[in-house]
């Protein structure tokens, strides 16, 4: 019935404005392409986390073949192996590795961070793509945190985090978090209900809170490792396996128009530009769009945001953090908790 015909009406829409930016951002590929064509990161070290699907793999592919080591950590141990192969094959000669992690958990990503600096020591690039995408609704993982908002905002900063010694140490260190820079608005509930556990909670406000804490953790982070660039930017529209957690239908009318998206490769280009080029060496923090442009940086995204919302999520960390050190019993505790998320949703979480 009518239902549909808007529904129809709608997926034609979205296919002719896919269609229409990917021709219109064509030649801006080129222009990607010819300026990070000579950019070496030989000798260098990076981790990808959400690299086993999607744009993760994507960018994880573009370091691997500047030359840089790449760990990438994801939940798919099959995927994995076979992302780890494209990269050797890609030729960059680093040494590359696959590592399970849940990443719903702050203390499971805490615990990889301290396990790959006492393997490797360094590190130089630092992404992160985790995500699903799913209509459900509040749903805490055991650390009390919403499973979308702990891989969108949360376990990213808690993995920022454990790696910040070693961000610091590095001579041009770069982190990268994937999620919606310059799409989403902003969320102005952050003084009343900052995580969305009391009552705030919706697709959209769960969307904005995100991206918008994403913009303000880029910031204060910045400012508390000076010597470090952090960036916020967005996927675009991709050809991957995300909307695995969508209904039917909607997932239906995903799969149709995926065809229309940017490749994975392409999509590592542009992202991984700021990661590669010399214009974004020695710090600072940007917002950036699926091109790796400039992105409108909110009205709303103030000093006094930044302040509130860096505070918030400091205290989260902290407690989480605290936590784990007294009951968890490192890594043993940490793995037992990850099988607490193992549900039907959990298990369909891409890592986008």
């Amino acid at each position: 019935g009518m239902r549909t015909q808007v529904l129809i009406t709608a997926a034609g829409v979205v296919a002719v404005a896919v269609a229409y930016y990917q021709v219109t951002s064509m030649p801006t590929l080129a222009a990607v392409r010819a300026a990070t064509a000579a950019a070496s990161l030989h000798g260098r070290r990076a981790v990808v986390v959400g690299g086993t699907s999607g744009i993760g793999h994507g960018i994880a592919l573009r370091l691997a073949t500047a030359g840089a080591s790449v760990t990438i950590v994801g939940r798919n141990a099959k995927r994995g192996g076979e992302i780890v192969a494209e990269m050797v094959e890609a030729g960059g000669g680093g040494e590359h590795e696959f590592v399970a992690v849940d990443g719903f958990l702050q203390r499971n990503l805490r615990t990889f961070a301290t396990e790959y600096a006492e393997r490797h020591g360094r590190l130089d690039r630092l992404v992160l793509t985790q995500g699903m995408a799913t209509t459900q609704g509040y749903t805490p993982t055991p650390e009390g945190i919403d499973q979308k908002l702990a891989l969108h905002y949360y376990s990213r900063m808690a993995c920022i985090d454990a790696f910040l010694p070693l961000l610091r140490a590095a001579d041009d260190a770069r982190v990268l978090t994937v999620l919606s820079g310059g799409v989403h608005s902003a969320y102005t509930g952050y003084d009343t209900d900052p995580d969305l556990s009391g009552g705030a909670y919706s697709m959209s406000n769960a969307a904005n809170a995100a991206g918008f804490y994403n913009d303000l953790a880029v910031d204060a982070l910045s400012r508390e490792a000076p010597t470090v660039t952090f960036i916020h930017s967005c996927p675009g529209f991709v050809n991957t396996n995300w909307g695995t957690e969508l209904n039917w239908f909607v997932r239906g009318l995903v799969r149709m128009l995926q065809p229309l998206g940017r490749s994975i490769q392409d999509c590592g280009e542009y992202l991984s530009l700021p990661l590669l080029d010399e214009e974004h060496k020695g710090g600072g923090f940007y917002i950036m769009t699926a091109e790796s442009e400039p992105a409108r940086v909110l009205p709303e995204h103030t000093d006094a945001a930044r302040e509130a919302v860096w505070a918030h999520t400091r205290a989260v960390l902290a407690r989480i953090a605290g936590e784990a050190a007294g009951g968890a019993g490192g890594a043993a505790g940490g793995a037992a908790a990850a099988g607490d998320t193992e549900t039907k949703e959990g298990e369909a979480a891409a890592d986008k």
